[in-house]
């Protein structure tokens, strides 16, 4: 995000300030939005190569942290936002936040959202100190500016560059003379390649035969250097493009909408997303509708096939009715049929012609039944592959909601169907290990005492009633990653599924027994460890892992 784009939307907000806010809500990974009193929500995106700064009318639905530096964001930038500032006409923000006087005080905090390009990063500053860094940077990537927890912050280096929106137009045609159009980025500060190619077009619309060929005018307002190519500023086109970048430094947002058809990032990127929710969508649908089509297809040769029964009982009866003309042991007869024609007919040489006729009897017989049933069966299932069609073409025509809706149903089918038979729930963990879940008492008796093994890994909520969870290790050591995995689901099926916070120990399988008399489920365990996790009940949320760990 550009200099100017960034000071037009602080002008914007700065009147806001200060204010009460609502909690943190994490849409994905590199987003953070942070609901403000009145109603409006303050969107930092860090994901290069367009991080983005966005003042929007409306919050996203409310969503946890998903990654370590979310969490710690959610926990200590928790007090009103006071300031926000920028410096000179940078990429870069700081966003000030006051302590909080709840039940515990917290400090208040800076959050430095620095929005530049690949090397986009947020930092917590507390005192000028980094206490939280989403990417860290260490000496070897950068030696003159570190990122990284406990060193004093240190803001990218300034460009020293005359701020047009501050600046006269005086001093805007004096740095622009003698240059072109495109090197207006060099010296004026906070535009960047997206204002500065929405300069150039506004400019090209302006001063066409300059920006075009760059031949002089009648009255020798512009001249071309040849050497370099394009057109150099002065006269006539100068004063046009000093114009332009008071217009640009003025609304630069309503100036890049004009000439570069800007959209908004958050916009784009929400419809990148249902985009590829709807990819998903009908690429389920298709993979759903494969057996069925297969099974309709099956039903139609079956009826068709059926059509054939009355030719294998004339079959039949020829051969009871030619049984003298058939000889003992033929692969194949000619006899004469009915109509006074030579049928010929193949025969199973171990059976006399009784037999041969009775194997067509009972084929004929199969054929039949196999086709009433299919004929009984063809409507439906012409029915659902239709309707199953028809649902595929309408996905054009469907609200991003509704397919969000249905995607999330076909996704918990396509689970259904992939689910391994045996107990438990399964899901894939980092590092590849399986963890199972078990779904009620005897469900869990199954999982902990006829599924696992001696060395595969147990956990359960600490003090709750729920699910065993079992890491399947085959022997190996489990990562810690996978514990944290596995801690998390744990925690998501069991009574603390709605706490914000809960301990799960786990130990080894062979530490795990049976409580003499007890139901189905009732354990006892020893040598255990502990992690305080956050619950999830799925993949996706149970792979937002943390550090948490006590003895």
């Amino acid at each position: 995000m550009e200099g100017l784009l960034i000071a037009e939307l602080l002008r914007l907000l700065e009147a806001l300030l200060p204010t009460q806010r609502l909690a943190w809500a994490f849409p994905d990974d590199r987003t953070a939005v942070l609901p403000l009193a009145g109603g409006a929500s303050l969107w930092l995106c860090s994901r290069p190569p367009r991080p983005y700064l966005a003042l929007r009318p409306a919050a996203p639905e409310p969503a946890r942290a998903r990654t370590p530096f979310q969490q710690q964001l959610a926990a200590r930038a928790v007090g009103p936002l006071v300031a926000a500032s920028q410096p000179g006409k940078d990429r870069v923000v700081r966003l000030t936040f006051g302590p909080s006087d709840g039940f515990v005080p917290v400090r208040g905090v800076e959050v430095v959202a620095e929005l530049t390009g690949r090397n986009a990063n947020v930092v917590l500053v507390d005192d000028g100190l980094v206490i939280g860094v989403e990417r860290q940077v260490l000496a070897e990537r950068n030696r003159y500016r570190e990122l990284r927890v406990g060193l004093g912050y240190r803001p990218p280096p300034p460009y020293s560059k005359l701020d047009p929106v501050g600046a006269t137009a005086a001093d805007i045609e004096r740095v622009l003379a003698g240059r072109r159009i495109g090197e207006a980025g060099a010296v004026l500060d906070g535009i960047g390649p997206e204002l500065l190619a929405a300069l150039r077009s506004a400019f090209e619309a302006d001063c066409p035969a300059a920006a075009v060929d760059g031949t002089a005018s009648t009255d020798g307002s512009h001249r071309s250097d040849g050497s370099r190519g394009g057109t150099l500023l002065a006269g006539e086109t100068l004063r046009r493009a000093v114009g332009l970048v008071v217009e640009l430094a003025a609304a630069p947002g309503a100036f890049l909408e004009r000439w570069a058809g800007e959209a908004d990032p958050m916009l784009a990127a929400t419809a990148e997303r249902q985009a590829r929710a709807a990819e998903r969508l009908q690429r389920l649908l298709e993979k759903e509708l494969e057996p069925a089509r297969r099974k309709l297809g099956d039903a139609r040769s079956a009826v068709a096939a059926g059509g054939a029964a009355a030719e294998l009982r004339a079959e039949g009866d020829l051969l009871l009715a030619r049984a003298a003309e058939v000889p003992v042991g033929a692969k194949t007869v000619r006899v004469t049929g009915y109509d006074g024609s030579e049928v010929e007919l193949t025969l199973d040489p171990r059976l006399d012609a009784a037999a041969n006729a009775r194997l067509r009897y009972d084929k004929a017989r199969r054929r039949a039944a196999r086709a009433k049933r299919a004929s009984e069966q063809l409507g439906g299932l012409e029915a659902g592959v239709a309707a199953a069609e028809a649902e595929v073409l309408a996905l054009a025509h469907l609200a991003p909601a509704a397919v969000a809706a249905r995607l999330r149903a076909a996704e918990r089918g396509a689970s259904a169907a992939a689910r391994p038979a045996g107990p438990g729930i399964r899901f894939k963990g980092p590092h590849g290990f399986e963890v199972v879940v078990g779904r009620n008492s005897r469900d869990n008796d199954e999982v902990t005492f006829a599924l696992a093994k001696s060395r595969d890994l147990w956990l359960h909520a600490q003090g709750y009633r729920g699910s065993h969870v079992l890491v399947r290790s085959g022997g190996k050591e489990v990562p810690f990653d996978t514990v944290l995995f596995a801690a998390r689901l744990a925690a998501g099926h069991s009574e603390a599924k709605r706490e914000d916070r809960v301990a799960v120990d786990y130990t080894e399988r062979k530490n795990v027994w049976r409580q003499k008399g007890g139901p189905p489920g009732a354990v006892n365990f020893s040598q255990h460890r502990t992690v305080v996790v956050a619950p999830a009940r799925d993949d996706a949320a149970a792979s937002a892992t943390e550090r948490g760990e006590s003895p």
